[in-house]
C-alpha cells in the first residue's frame, strides 16, 4: 500500500494545481483586466511547467510499477488506472517537442485570427503545415508509448478507451443516414412564427440565473457569468459556467446555460471523497462522456416539447410576450428548427453530428498523411456538400471557422458527436427506468431528469472507462441507433 499512498499524495498536489490553473483561465475569460494578459501568461506558464514536472517525475513511474492493484478496492484500482493514463500521455512526448508544439500553436493561432477575419486560408496554410508536422511527431511518440495507431493515440487523450474503428463504424452509419433523413425533416417541419427582439440583456441575465437554478445549478457552489464563448470550469464545491447574450435571440443564452450546466453538474457531483484524485475528476473520463452530460441538458432536455411547456410562461413573463408567437409550441418550433447551415456552433441538433464527422474525416486524413494542408479548403467543401448538401462560399465559413486545428487540438472533434450519441443512449435508458420523466419535466420537476444523470453517470466519477460506463448504465455498448431513433421521433414522428 505504500506505493499507492505515495501516488495519492503526489496526485493530490497535481490535481490541486490543475484546479488553480482552471481558475486562472476562468478569470482570464471573464473578469481579468485587459492589461493583465502578459502577467497572467507568465503565471500560467510557470504553473504549467510545474505541473508537467510533477506529472512526468520518474518516481511516479516507479510507484506505478510497484503498486499491486489486487490489494486495492475498486475506487483505488480505478484511481491507479487513471494515474497511469495521465502519466503515459504526459511522458510520451519529449519535453523539447512539447515546447516546440506550444510555440508553433501560439504563432499559428495568432495568424489564424487574421486569416479568419479576412477569410483567406492561404495566409495561415504554411503555419498550419508546420504545426501539423509537429502534431504528427507527437502522434508518433504517443503511438509508440501507448501502442496505438497514430490517430488513435491522439484521440485517446479526449476519448479514452474508444478506438478509431468504433468511431468509423458510428460515423459511417450516421453519415449514410443523414442526407435522406435531413431531406425528410426539412420537408416535414412546420413553420414557426418569428420571436422578434430586441431582448433586453439584463432581463436575459435574470432569466438565465433562474433557469440555471431550475436545472439544479446552485449559487451556493456555482457561478454563472458572461464570456465570448460559453464554457465550464471548476470542480467539487466551486464550479463556474458562462454563457453569452444576443439582443436578437434570447434562446441562444438559455441553450448556452443548459449546455454548460450539464458540464457543471458533472464537475459538481463526482464523489466528494475523490475530488482531489484523478478518479474523481470528471475531465479524466474524456470529453465524449462530458459532452454527453452537456448535450443531455442542451438537446435531450432543453429542446424537448415538455421543457418548453414548463419554461414558456417564465419566458413570456420576462419579456412581456403574448400572442401566437409566444406560445410554448411556437417557441419549441423555433428552438428545434432544422436547416442546412455552414457554422458548427450554430448548427441544429439534427445536422450537428454531420459537421463533426466532416472535421473528423479531414483531420484524420491530415494526421495520416492522406490529405495535404493546401488541399483542405476544397476537401472541406466536397465533404460538406456530401454530408449536408451545401458548400461554404468562403474560407471563413469553411475550414477557418474553428480554432481547434490552429491550436493543435487534433483528435478532439470526435468527442462532440460521440457525446450526442451517448446522450441519446442514456436518455433512452432513463425513459425506461422512469417512464414519466418527461411528464415530470413539463410540471417543472426537472430534478427527476438531472437526478438520473447524477445517480447513474456523474457519481461514478472515473470508476469505469467510458466504454465500460456506457455498458454498465445502458446494458450494451455505444450504438448510434438511439440517436437515430431520437431524432426520428422528435423531428418526424411528432412533426
Amino acid at each position: 500500500m505504500q506505493a499507492y499512498q505515495q501516488l495519492e499524495e503526489r496526485f493530490e498536489q497535481i490535481m490541486t494545481l490543475k484546479q488553480i490553473d482552471a481558475l486562472l483561465d476562468w478569470d482570464r475569460s471573464t473578469f481579468m483586466p485587459e492589461e493583465g494578459v502578459n502577467q497572467r501568461a507568465k503565471q500560467v506558464e510557470v504553473l504549467n511547467v510545474k505541473i508537467h514536472e510533477m506529472q512526468t517525475d520518474p518516481q511516479i513511474g516507479e510507484w506505478l510499477a510497484k503498486v499491486d492493484v489486487k490489494n486495492l478496492d475498486p475506487w483505488q484500482a480505478a484511481n491507479v488506472r487513471v494515474m497511469r493514463w495521465l502519466y503515459n500521455h504526459a511522458t510520451a512526448v519529449p519535453a523539447h517537442l512539447v515546447a516546440q508544439k506550444m510555440n508553433q500553436e501560439t504563432r499559428t493561432e495568432m495568424i489564424w485570427r487574421k486569416a479568419r477575419a479576412e477569410s483567406d486560408f492561404k495566409q495561415v496554410a504554411d503555419e498550419l503545415s508546420r504545426l501539423l508536422d509537429i502534431v504528427r511527431e507527437h502522434a508518433a511518440a504517443k503511438s509508440k508509448k501507448l501502442n496505438l495507431p497514430l490517430y488513435d493515440a491522439l484521440m485517446d487523450a479526449y476519448a479514452p478507451g474508444m478506438s478509431v474503428a468504433d468511431v468509423d463504424e458510428a460515423f459511417d452509419d450516421v453519415a449514410a443516414f443523414m442526407p435522406g433523413f435531413l431531406d425528410d425533416v426539412l420537408a416535414a417541419q412546420k413553420e414557426a412564427l418569428p420571436l422578434e427582439g430586441p431582448f433586453d440583456i439584463q432581463k436575459q441575465q435574470q432569466l438565465c440565473q433562474q433557469v440555471a437554478q431550475m436545472l439544479g445549478f446552485d449559487p451556493a457552489w456555482g457561478r454563472l457569468d458572461i464570456s465570448v464563448h460559453p464554457f465550464s470550469s471548476g470542480h467539487g464545491h466551486d464550479v463556474r459556467i458562462t454563457t453569452r447574450y444576443r439582443e436578437d435571440d434570447f434562446a441562444d443564452s438559455l441553450q448556452g446555460v443548459a449546455h454548460e450546466a450539464g458540464h457543471g453538474l458533472y464537475d459538481r457531483y463526482t464523489p466528494a471523497t475523490w475530488h482531489h484524485q484523478p478518479v474523481g475528476a470528471s475531465q479524466n473520463m474524456g470529453m465524449a462522456i462530458h459532452e454527453s452530460q452537456s448535450l443531455s441538458l442542451d438537446m435531450q432536455l432543453g429542446r424537448s416539447r415538455e421543457y418548453w411547456q414548463y419554461l414558456a410562461p417564465h419566458v413570456q413573463k420576462t419579456f412581456g410576450g403574448s400572442g401566437a408567437a409566444w406560445t410554448a409550441e411556437n417557441i419549441y418550433r423555433n428552438v428545434t428548427r432544422v436547416s442546412r447551415s455552414f457554422i458548427r456552433v450554430e448548427a441544429d441538433e439534427v445536422t450537428y453530428p454531420a459537421h463533426v464527422i466532416l472535421r473528423y474525416r479531414l483531420e484524420k486524413a491530415m494526421v495520416e498523411g492522406k490529405l495535404e494542408v493546401r488541399d483542405l479548403p476544397e476537401a472541406w467543401r466536397a465533404e460538406m456538400e456530401k454530408l449536408i448538401g451545401i458548400a461554404p462560399p468562403d474560407d471563413r465559413r469553411g475550414c477557418l471557422q474553428d480554432i481547434h486545428w490552429y491550436m493543435g487540438a487534433f483528435g478532439y472533434f470526435p468527442s462532440y458527436a460521440l457525446g450526442a450519441f451517448i446522450a441519446a443512449q442514456f436518455a433512452h435508458k432513463m425513459k425506461q427506468d422512469v417512464p414519466d420523466v418527461m411528464q415530470q419535466v413539463a410540471k417543472g420537476n426537472i430534478a427527476v431528469f438531472t437526478g438520473w444523470l447524477r445517480d447513474n453517470v456523474q457519481e461514478k466519477g472515473c470508476l469505469y472507462t467510458p466504454p465500460e460506463l456506457i455498458q454498465a448504465v445502458t446494458g450494451e455498448k455505444m450504438s448510434t441507433r438511439f440517436f437515430k431513433q431520437h431524432v426520428t421521433e422528435r423531428y418526424l414522428a411528432a412533426a
